[in-house]
Order: structure tokens, then C-alpha cells, then sequence
């Protein structure tokens, strides 16, 4: 797969990069806000997921409450290639800074009805009909802020610190992860276990709300990236004639298969890794949960510094090598980590193990963004990056924790979710093998 064949099928000239200059801390965080503010709530829902579903899914069988809760977390993901199609097509349209005051906007509806829904016994079945319409606002503004936040970054960034920019987007996402479980073990120290199933569990999606007033000032603020001012200059002379969803599926249709390749692993080791092992580690390990979340913060940290290191070294020596080294490392690593850990389900194992995974997914996902937004012309960037991006969300890790419980049910094999991680592993490194590496090369 040489995505390369689409740049001499676009029409598409390469736009002058950003001069070199220090880091822009304002464009950081304007990129970054609003995939923060998404990724806080999803970890908080991971970490609370067996209290939410007692409060909206209540069930005599256990299992079966925890399986709804989870694939109410995975319906959200259904609606995420909607909301990349339609705002990545406004972000490629009119301009990303624009999709970005839309998406941060969308979010906090579904925030708030999350933080705000009254539970089961309250108003019976219409508390999980709420959630449910919570899940899907937050999924259809989470999949036009993905495209447009990263092309936004990268965009405003020279082309030998695109890497590290890139990498900004997913390092907001670690911290959002490691933020929520710092919340998540505040509030279990604070609090009772009746006072966290009475009201403790919304105090995090409250506190996710004060970010929106925030995030939208600053996005007033900024400017719009350079690439794409200049390429509305171009499109005004030159305007094309197709959206650019549909220039994206009849011309770019390469690059989204890779985006879709590229996403597969990431996501996938981030729902299992990640957000899939506090539940793992209560429900079929015994570990206590207080001990899972502290866990998940170191996690979090050495994913962080995983994650700037693989974009400072894709800045160097190409988006390829680390990206490659990931896969191969998560292939060799990941089942003797779930063994050890099965025969030894203790505080310091699961840490370890846990940070190992982690560490090792950073260095695929530092260079991730980078790499994918220099797949795509500026006039479908932030579409096309969004189609690939959601639709492998939506397939692979909406339901990974659905997916994960159902495997260990049905097997009965406390291993059986590795395999769905090493799944993910291949379909990275196969996808990232066939690819040519651009990072040297001006934005299109």
C-alpha cells in the first residue's frame, strides 16, 4: 500500500511549512482541550463503569449488568464516524478553529446529561435511555474532534517538530487518563462506597463541565493554521467541486485504509491496556480497586513519557522506526505480562505489567498523528483522517470491553483478552510496514 499513488491522483500543491520558533504552548492547548475534556470522562466512566451500571442497569446477574454498562460506553463510538464525516467536512470547509468551537460545544451536552441523568429507580427505564443519548452526543462531537484538533496542530507546526506537535494530542490524552484516575482515587479514599453510588460518581463528569467555558475561549482566540489559510487562498482560485468526504472515499481512499490500519492497534491497546484493565483487574483478578486505579496512574505517566519520546524520535530519524518497534515489542511482551500477572494478581505485578504495555503503546502512538495527517492533503485532512480514525474506534474499541468480558465468559480463560490485543499488534505492524514515511516532506 503506497499511499503516495494519491498525491499524484490529488491535484493538491504542497503548502509552505511554519519556520522553526520555540513551542507555541497557546496552539498545545487549543488542539488539545477538548480530546482532553472527551478522554477525562471516558476514563472516568471505565473506572466507574460497575457502579454506573447498578445505578442504571440494574441486574440480578452481575456480569450482565457490567455488559450492558460497557456497551452503552461502546454505543457512543456509533455515532463518532457520523460526527467525523459531517464536521470534518465543515473543519475542511471552513476552517478547523471554527469545527473546533462546534465540537468542544457538542461535548458538553453529552457531559452534562451523563453528569445530570437521574438513575434507574428514579425514573425507571429512562435512565439508560438518557445515558444513552449522553454517550451518543459525546460520540458524534468526538469524532469531529479528532480530525480537526490534529490537523490543527500539526498544521501550525514546522515540519522538523511535527512529531513532537503530533504528539501533544495523545500526550492530552494520558494526562485526561491519568487525571481521572487521580480523581478516581480521591474520591474512593473521600468517600463510601454508598456515598460513590449515591452521588460520588458524577462529581468527575461535573468537574469535566468547567473545562468547556475554558475550551472555548481560548479556541475564539487563535488563529487558524497557516496550511489551511493557504489553502483557502488556493481554493478560491482553483475551488474544487466535490465535498471532501466524497473527493476523501473517491481519491484518497488509500490513506484512509492506512488511517483505519494505524488506528486498529492504537485503539485496541488503548481500551485494553488502558481502560478495559481497572475492571479486569477488580472483577477477574480480585485485585482492589483502589489498587487498580493507582496502577493506571503509573501507566498513564510512563505512557505520557513514552509518547513525546517516540514524537521527538520520529522528528529525528523518521515516524517508521519507533512505530514499528511498538508493534514488535507489544507482540513479544503482551501474553507473558498477562501470565504473570494471572499467577501473581498483585499491586507491584500489575504495575509493572501495566506500564510495560503502556510504555511500549506510546512508542506507536507519539508518531501516530504526524504520520496520518502527512497521508492527506489540507482541503480532506481533517475528513479524511476522521473517517479511518472513527470507524476503526467505532469497530475495535467502542466494545472492547464488551468484547473482553464476552471472551473471558465464553472461554473461561483469564487470558483470553491478550489475543485480542495481539490482534491488534499484527494489524499495526502489517499496516505501518506498507506505508511510505513522509516526515521530512512539506504538508500537502
Amino acid at each position: 500500500m503506497d499511499v503516495s499513488v494519491q498525491r499524484r491522483e490529488s491535484a493538491a500543491s504542497p503548502f509552505a511549512a511554519p519556520t522553526a520558533k520555540p513551542f507555541d504552548a497557546r496552539v498545545i492547548v487549543v488542539a488539545t482541550i477538548g480530546n482532553a475534556l472527551e478522554w477525562f470522562d471516558f476514563t472516568v466512566f471505565s473506572f466507574f463503569a460497575a457502579i454506573i451500571a447498578k445505578q442504571f442497569f440494574p441486574s440480578d446477574n452481575p456480569t450482565a449488568s457490567l455488559l450492558a454498562a460497557w456497551t452503552t460506553f461502546g454505543v457512543g463510538f456509533l455515532t463518532r464516524p457520523l460526527g467525523g464525516i459531517v464536521l470534518g467536512n465543515y473543519a475542511d470547509r471552513h476552517g478547523r478553529k471554527s469545527a473546533l468551537v462546534v465540537t468542544i460545544s457538542l461535548m458538553a451536552v453529552g457531559v452534562g446529561i451523563i453528569a445530570l441523568a437521574p438513575t434507574y429507580s428514579q425514573i425507571g427505564i429512562f435512565a439508560p435511555i438518557l445515558m444513552l443519548i449522553g454517550r451518543f452526543f459525546q460520540g458524534f462531537s468526538a469524532g469531529g474532534e479528532v480530525g480537526s484538533a490534529t490537523a490543527f496542530l500539526v498544521e501550525h507546526a514546522p515540519v522538523e517538530r511535527r512529531g513532537v506537535y503530533g504528539s501533544f494530542q495523545m500526550i492530552s490524552q494520558a494526562c485526561s487518563m491519568l487525571l481521572g484516575a487521580l480523581t478516581g482515587v480521591a474520591l474512593t479514599r473521600l468517600l463510601s462506597t454508598q456515598q460513590l453510588e449515591d452521588f460520588g460518581w458524577r462529581i468527575p463528569f461535573m468537574l469535566g463541565l468547567l473545562i468547556v467555558p475554558v475550551g472555548l475561549y481560548v479556541r475564539s482566540k487563535l488563529d487558524e493554521s497557516p496550511v489551511f489559510k493557504q489553502h483557502a487562498q488556493h481554493a478560491q482560485r482553483a475551488p474544487s467541486a466535490k465535498a471532501p468526504f466524497l473527493e476523501s472515499i473517491a481519491v484518497h481512499w488509500r490513506a484512509i485504509l492506512a488511517g483505519f490500519g494505524l488506528t486498529v492497534y492504537g485503539t485496541i491497546g488503548t481500551y485494553i491496556f488502558y481502560y478495559y484493565m481497572p475492571s479486569y483487574a477488580t472483577k477477574t483478578l480480585d485485585i482492589p480497586f483502589a489498587s487498580s486505579v493507582i496502577a493506571s496512574c503509573c501507566a498513564a505517566i510512563a505512557y505520557i513519557a513514552a509518547t513525546f519520546a517516540s514524537g521527538w524520535i520520529s522528528d529525528k530519524v523518521g515516524r517508521k522506526k519507533p512505530m514499528i518497534a511498538s508493534t514488535l515489542l507489544s507482540l513479544v511482551i503482551s501474553y507473558p505480562l498477562f501470565a504473570m500477572l494471572t499467577s501473581h494478581p498483585t499491586l507491584p505485578v500489575l504495575i509493572f505489567v501495566q506500564c510495560c504495555l503502556m510504555a511500549s503503546l506510546g512508542l506507536f502512538q507519539g508518531s501516530y498523528c504526524a504520520f496520518v495527517c502527512e497521508l492527506f492533503p489540507a482541503h480532506v485532512r481533517s475528513t479524511g483522517m476522521a473517517i479511518g480514525y472513527n470507524f476503526a474506534v467505532m469497530i475495535f474499541g467502542g466494545f472492547a470491553g464488551a468484547i473482553a468480558t464476552l471472551l473471558i465468559k465464553i472461554t473461561d480463560d483469564k487470558l483470553a483478552v491478550v489475543y485480542y490485543g495481539l490482534f491488534g499488534c499484527v494489524i499495526g505492524l502489517v499496516t505501518i510496514a506498507l506505508l511510505k514515511d513522509r516526515s521530512k516532506q512539506p504538508l500537502m
